[in-house]
């Protein structure tokens, strides 16, 4: 069962390693549920136009990553 196309495989993989690398310079420890999330939304902003609901959605994850940063700093 393909659940992506390669294309979208290809866009996975190169945003997931951006999400890791992103991570690990603002010395944040995540879940991979966490970075899973993280992935989706790179992968989003990649394949569509941003609308509301996308900006909200990153506004939410980069105030979560905030509190991250304090709780692991």
């Amino acid at each position: 069962m393909q659940f992506y196309s390669k294309e979208i495989q290809i866009m996975r993989q190169s945003q997931i390693k951006l999400a890791l690398d992103y991570f690990s310079s603002i010395g944040v420890q995540v879940t991979l549920e966490e970075l899973q999330r993280f992935t989706d939304i790179l992968v989003e902003c990649c394949l569509r136009p941003q609308d509301d609901d996308l900006k909200k959605r990153i506004k939410a994850f980069d105030k979560w990553v905030e509190q991250k940063k304090s709780q692991d700093g």
